[in-house]
């Protein structure tokens, strides 16, 4: 059944470019800011926010014929921290919402999320939902350690849990999961691009910017990035550091790489916000094109950087599925219906010749 008209209103009044949630010193993967405060919303009802028309990579044979049994679900999602990424699953999930809404059925949903990774906020906030009387906990898990048992203690204390967006933790007693089930193929996608290319133009120094320590997603790309530049004896990796997502962090780490490695030839960026960095700095080095740049995902800015040459390939994950599927999932599980285990939404490797058609499938109401 196809998605109903009032998602596609709604969406398209979502559209925004990534740009403007964040500037000097932000981030855009798993996302900075400015404030130090913790931000907690509830966004049921709440006004549209500027971000990217993620659901221009939406899945549009997905099934929504599904009649909920309930008319109100209330379902708390916690993820990594406050950041335009997520910002982009949540233009998913509100479609979902509406398109419910549309067969009088009302999810009344929680979208937490620290400003700063902290993985023990995640814990303290899953503990704090089991006892509010949520119908089901939806998180992105910050890291394994500390998030898997507090998964399988919300689930023995009645509570459905699902997983959605960057990482799954299978071995616990999650209901499902739907997000990017492949990290490291993105991570080795990214490395291979980036290795061939350096071999062509005879580079032989690489190094990584490697996000946050514990995020299972980074960790996965930067064992694919150690692993897939192995293969290419001749390249060697130079550096490796945690930029914590932050793109100011990665502008001042590779500004300090341009100086002590003059022979640098290749950057791998595992998040969203480390492109920008390593772009924004190499090309106010006057090197756009000559390191080879590669990273994730749809920031407008990395866009822009594609096109113009200084970022060489963008792996772009489909963010708006990971929200829409996990909101009609949840309400399948709560209702005890039986749904996939595992929903990859999947990724796509972007090159220069393709960036505009991104820009203009993304953000092209925000021009």
């Amino acid at each position: 059944m196809k998605r109903k008209l009032i998602s596609l209103l709604l969406v398209t009044a979502m559209v925004l470019a990534m740009a403007g949630c964040s500037n000097g010193g932000d981030s855009s993967d798993g996302g900075d800011g400015g404030e130090t405060k913790q931000e907690e919303t509830k966004t049921e009802g709440a006004e549209a926010t500027e971000v990217a028309n993620a659901k221009a990579l939406a899945d549009q044979s997905f099934d929504t014929s599904y009649e909920p049994k309930k008319d109100t679900y209330k379902i708390y999602c916690t993820y990594k921290l406050v950041h335009a990424w997520y910002d982009a699953i949540e233009v998913g999930v509100k479609a979902a919402v509406e398109d419910l809404k549309s067969k009088g059925v009302t999810i009344d949903y929680e979208w937490y999320a620290p400003v700063e990774p902290d993985a023990v906020d995640q814990v303290n906030s899953i503990e704090t939902a089991v006892g509010q009387g949520y119908d089901l906990i939806a998180v992105d898990v910050n890291q394994v350690e500390t998030t898997e048992p507090a998964v399988n203690d919300a689930v023995k204390a009645g509570v459905k849990v699902a997983l959605f967006a960057s990482s799954d933790l299978p071995n616990t007693e999650r209901s499902f999961f739907v997000g990017n089930n492949d990290n490291y193929g993105d991570g080795a996608a990214i490395a291979e691009a980036v290795c061939k290319k350096m071999e062509e133009d005879g580079k032989k120094e690489i190094a990584f910017l490697s996000g946050t320590i514990g995020a299972v997603s980074h960790e996965d790309r930067l064992k694919a990035f150690y692993d897939t530049v192995k293969k290419h004896p001749d390249i060697k990796v130079v550096d490796d550091q945690r930029d914590n997502d932050f793109v100011e962090k990665a502008v001042q780490i590779t500004e300090a790489w341009m100086q002590a490695y003059p022979d640098l030839g290749g950057i791998l960026c595992n998040n969203m916000s480390n492109p920008v960095g390593a772009c924004q700095a190499v090309k106010d080095a006057g090197r756009g094109g000559e390191v080879v740049i590669g990273g994730m995902d749809h920031d407008l800015r990395t866009l822009e950087y594609l096109k113009d040459g200084t970022l060489y390939v963008a792996q772009v994950q489909n963010c708006y599925d990971m929200g829409y599927k996990m909101i009609w999932n949840a309400v399948k599980t709560i209702d005890g219906e039986t749904v996939e285990e595992v929903t990859d939404v999947g990724s796509s490797s972007v090159y220069a010749d393709q960036a505009q058609e991104f820009i203009d499938m993304l953000f092209a109401d925000a021009k």
